[in-house]
């Protein structure tokens, strides 16, 4: 009997829920419900963080610590067959450390890309892009920089 692939609904539907479930709410627990495994995570702020759902479970504490009130909204969705692509805004304040930054009890809103691959109903694969340097601008850890205009 063939395998029966999850429909591009059913794949948006597991990401959803695991953007709220894990990332807004703080429901670790609840990670290896979304996360195969080995789930692979890309992100160029986080070179460093490996593979491992247990190692992305931390990633999204870590977070959670530096935000406690972090709450993702999801802007837009696109899903093709084993891929969801949200465009996301994230809001928070900086209550901890987080970068190496020390706490700024700043608020910081940040758009970005995550593509996520999935295997089943499992999430296997993440990408994630946004940008640093506006967060750090807005806890005014960076200076904020003014385009010029040319005439």
């Amino acid at each position: 009997m063939p395998s029966q692939e999850k429909q591009p609904t059913d794949n948006k539907q597991i990401v959803h829920h695991f953007m709220e479930d894990c990332w807004n709410q703080g429901k670790l627990n609840t990670v290896s419900d979304f996360l195969a495994d080995q789930c692979r995570f890309h992100d160029p702020v986080f070179p460093n963080l490996t593979s491992g759902a247990a190692n992305i479970r931390n990633h999204i504490e870590s977070c959670r610590k530096a935000f406690p009130d972090l709450r993702f909204t999801i802007d837009d969705t696109i899903a093709e067959h084993n891929e969801v692509v949200l465009h996301w805004t994230a809001r928070g304040t900086h209550k901890g450390d987080f970068l190496g930054m020390a706490p700024t009890n700043r608020k910081a809103i940040v758009s970005g890309t995550s593509i996520y691959k999935l295997d089943g109903s499992k999430i296997t694969e993440e990408w994630a892009h946004w940008n640093l340097m506006s967060m750090m601008e807005q806890l005014g850890v960076a200076p904020k920089v003014e385009a010029k205009q040319h005439v």
